[in-house]
C-alpha cells in the first residue's frame, strides 16, 4: 500500500474544462488516474503523460475541507513499471492534473503486488463546488482490505519463520548428539591406546622374564655339568 503526500499541478486544459462546466452549471467529473515512467518537472501546459503505462479508475474519494479531497485508486495490472509521473484524469479524458520528479520516483509497481495509492489533491485555485469524482468505496473499509492481506502475508512469514526456527533445533538437537558421539569414540580410542601401552608393556615384561629363565636354565645345566 502507498500514501503519498504530494502537489499536483493543475493544467491549462483542466482549468479551462472546469471554468466551462463551471459556466455551463455542470459539474467537472475526476474519474481516472494515469500512471507513466517519465521524469520531469511538470509546467502546467501538459495534454497528458509523457510515458503513459496505466489508467486506473478511481475507487474512492473524500472531501477533507472544502478545498481538498483525498483520491484512491488500487493499481494492479500485468506489466510491471516505474511510477514516476501521475495524472488526473477528467471524464472526458482532460488531464487536470500532472504530477513527476526529475529525481525521485513515486513507487515501483511490480505485477502481483498491488499498491494502493492515495493523495490529496488541492482545490483551492478552482471554484468551489464544481468538481465530483467518481468512487463511492469507504476508504477505511478499502485499506483495511489491504491491510488484511499485509496481514495474511506476515502470518504466511510468521509460519515459515517458526518452521525454520523449528528445523534449526532440529540441527542443533542433531550437532549435539553428534559431538556427543564424536567424543566417546575420541574417548574409546584414547582408552585403547591407554590399554595398547598396557599390552605392550606387559608383552615386553614376559619377554623380559623369559629371556631371564632361559639364562637361568642355562647356568644351572653349566653348573651341573662342571660338578660332573
Amino acid at each position: 500500500m502507498s500514501l503519498k503526500a504530494i502537489n499536483p499541478t493543475l493544467t491549462r486544459a483542466g482549468m479551462r474544462a472546469i471554468f466551462n462546466a463551471s459556466d455551463a452549471g455542470l459539474h467537472a467529473k475526476i474519474t481516472h488516474l494515469a500512471f507513466g515512467s517519465s521524469r520531469y518537472t511538470p509546467t502546467g501546459t501538459e495534454n497528458g503523460l509523457k510515458s503513459e503505462k496505466a489508467r486506473i479508475e478511481i475507487v474512492g474519494s473524500r472531501y477533507l475541507d472544502d478545498f481538498q479531497m483525498e483520491i484512491t485508486a488500487k493499481i494492479d495490472g500485468p506489466t510491471g513499471f516505474t511510477l514516476a509521473e501521475l495524472g488526473v484524469m477528467l471524464e472526458d479524458g482532460t488531464l487536470l492534473a500532472v504530477w513527476s520528479d526529475p529525481d525521485t520516483p513515486l513507487a515501483q509497481y511490480t505485477p502481483g503486488v498491488p499498491i494502493a495509492f492515495s493523495f490529496v489533491l488541492a482545490l483551492s485555485s478552482l471554484p468551489q463546488d464544481v468538481i465530483e469524482v467518481t468512487g463511492d468505496v469507504d476508504l477505511q473499509l478499502f485499506f483495511g482490505e489491504e491491510f488484511a492481506q499485509v496481514g495474511t502475508a506476515l502470518i504466511g512469514m510468521q509460519l515459515r519463520a517458526k518452521h525454520l526456527q523449528e528445523r534449526v533445533a532440529e540441527l542443533e538437537k542433531g550437532k549435539a548428539q553428534f559431538a556427543a558421539v564424536s567424543t566417546f569414540i575420541t574417548q574409546q580410542q584414547q582408552t585403547i591406546a591407554t590399554q595398547q601401552l598396557q599390552i605392550n608393556e606387559l608383552l615386553g615384561l614376559i619377554t623380559n622374564t623369559g629371556a631371564l629363565a632361559l639364562i637361568n636354565s642355562r647356568n644351572i645345566f653349566e653348573t651341573q655339568e662342571a660338578l660332573q
